[in-house]
């Protein structure tokens, strides 16, 4: 005699598949998930670098406005900087204390021809935005080279005719400058590093007043 098996109304022999579905539904949303989560990851790490890379090059381009500043500065200071403490540190007069600029070149203004690209090892300036502090060397700071060669400008000339006097009076126009080369190298966070290079060029008798 066969046995016949009575299921009760609802249920049948498929019942088992729809927890197997659930299952792959749940595996797959979770697979998403993790994905969504790994690109959210990696777009955050991106926008760090990019901010960092960004602040890097403002205080790099900031150091090239500070250098043109100081050479100005000591252009018009006989002698170089002598406001500058023992450890190098120029002292501004007007806003002391003043612990974030160390000169190493105090006639900063003299130098000739192209300098070389800075370094912690080979700087004119170093300029440390959150104050200079010899124990903390790899904090973040920028190094400033900065050298200039004299040349004559161009003149102009210009002959005027004064009526029936004929050719007489003349004008001309020229005189002496120097052209600086001016790198600007910052040492930011993560191990960042930008460097700009900036030409100034200072007129001959246009000087500021020293302030040190």
């Amino acid at each position: 005699m066969a046995l016949i098996r009575v299921l009760p109304k609802g249920m049948s022999q498929e019942g088992g598949f729809v927890l197997v579905g659930a299952m792959l539904i749940l595996l797959l949303l979770m697979l998403i998930g993790i994905s969504a989560s790994n690109t959210t990851t990696m777009e955050i790490h991106i926008a760090a670098s990019d901010r960092v890379r960004k602040e890097s090059f403002s205080q790099a381009d900031g150091g090239t406005q500070l250098a043109v500043r100081l050479v100005e500065e000591n252009l018009a200071t006989p002698g170089g900087f002598t406001a500058v403490d023992a450890d190098g540190v120029l002292t501004d007069p007007f806003t002391p204390p003043n612990n974030t600029v160390l000169i190493v070149d105090k006639t900063l203004s003299e130098d000739e021809g192209v300098p070389a690209l800075p370094s912690d090892a080979a700087r004119d300036v170093a300029y440390f935005p959150e104050g200079y502090n010899p124990a903390l060397p790899n904090a973040p700071h920028t190094n400033i080279t900065a050298g200039g060669v004299t040349s004559v400008t161009e003149g102009a000339g210009l002959q005027m005719v004064a009526g029936y006097e004929g050719k007489g009076k003349g004008t001309a126009g020229g005189g002496g400058q120097i052209l600086y080369t001016i790198y600007s190298q910052h040492l930011g966070n993560a191990g960042s590093e930008s460097v700009v290079q900036v030409d100034w060029r200072h007129v001959i008798g246009l000087e500021l007043d020293s302030r040190y």
